[in-house]
């Protein structure tokens, strides 16, 4: 039975993905779509990190989880790439976190 979820997700996976491309092959958007979903990976993303972060300040080390959050929106507001957010928000947050339990314990 899991055999069978793992394909199907594989398989609406493909098929989510594949569609586009044919779709879209044949035909090119208007203005008016194509600003509609101009920015919809940024908010996807953004929805992400808003929920993530909303369930991380609900646990004890909230410190790391804000520092976090305000290194990314500094970097995030200098244009920086995707990946240099990850990264200097997951070092900030690991760095935070260290030294808060080193002066915990």
């Amino acid at each position: 039975m899991m055999w069978l979820a793992i394909i199907a997700v594989g398989a609406g996976s493909l098929v989510f993905r594949l569609v586009p491309l044919l779709v879209l092959e044949r035909t090119k958007l208007n203005e008016r779509h194509d600003r509609l979903i101009r920015h919809a990976g940024l908010a996807a993303i953004t929805a992400l990190i808003v929920v993530s972060t909303r369930q991380a300040a609900t646990g004890s080390p909230v410190a790391p989880v804000l520092l976090a959050v305000a290194a990314g929106l500094v970097l995030a507001v200098r244009r920086a790439s995707m990946i240099q957010l990850l990264v200097s928000g997951g070092a900030v947050y690991a760095g935070s976190a260290f030294i808060l339990d080193l002066l915990a314990g």
